[in-house]
């Protein structure tokens, strides 16, 4: 009769691995946020510079976002946005080299009206790729592959990090865009607030504690079932 014992063994090694698999998400975990329109002196979210649309400045619609993966170090932004002509255009960025200092390093952060350098409650991506989908004009608004990011400023977020309002938890950056019909590199500000967004996902050391238990009533099984062969052999 030994199928017990390995049965024993399987269910316990099953119930071990579900617990590892529920514990590791708290060490990769992916933060989403919502994103509001600043409260700075404009109230909007992106003024396209150098003339290339024919309304500078654009906002934020419900259903924007912002993510950030600190397990491999990447985020991405995917918006849409609103002009005064009522032209809803998407965004969609893709970041990378995240930081958590920029001590010691060529980068640096864009104060503004915001609040100051603080690392301690602020983070940095220092590369982005994406686009803006203007369709009046046919294809995507890229961003500049050789410089997204203008010169060594960052895409800076936390608290404080929105340059036109000091006292909320957002975002700023200034964007490369490279004009479409002209090739030039144009330079976008983008900011806002970020609202984190609660995940409905389970709590993994509560879950880890379950496919603990399991592991152990599955060892004590064992054991008691060796017992009880020892006895009658």
């Amino acid at each position: 009769m030994m199928y017990q014992p390995l049965r024993s063994k399987a269910l316990m090694a099953a119930a071990l691995a579900s617990a590892a698999f529920f514990v590791q998400p708290a060490q990769a975990e992916i933060i989403t946020y919502d994103i509001y329109n600043s409260a700075g002196p404009d109230g909007t979210g992106l003024v396209a510079g150098g003339g290339v649309l024919p309304r500078p400045y654009w906002s934020f619609q419900p259903g924007s976002t912002f993510s950030v993966d600190y397990g491999t170090g990447r985020g991405s932004l995917s918006a849409t946005l609103i002009n005064s002509l009522g032209v809803l255009t998407p965004l969609e960025l893709e970041l990378s080299g995240l930081l958590d200092t920029l001590d010691g390093t060529n980068f640096y952060y864009v104060q503004g009206s915001g609040g100051p350098y603080n690392p301690a409650t602020q983070d940095y991506f220092t590369n982005a790729s994406g686009t803006f989908d203007y369709q009046p004009f046919g294809e995507p608004i890229r961003l500049n592959p050789d410089d997204p990011i203008t010169g060594n400023s960052v895409f800076q977020f936390g608290e404080g990090a929105n340059y036109t309002d000091p006292e909320k938890f957002g975002f700023a950056a200034w964007l490369q865009f490279i004009h479409p019909e002209t090739g030039n590199p144009v330079n976008w500000d983008i900011y806002g607030d970020l609202h984190h967004r609660p995940t409905d996902v389970p709590e993994p050391a509560p879950m880890a504690l379950f496919g603990l238990s399991i592991a152990g009533l599955a060892f004590a099984r064992s054991r008691r079932r060796k017992k009880s062969q020892t006895r009658f052999d």
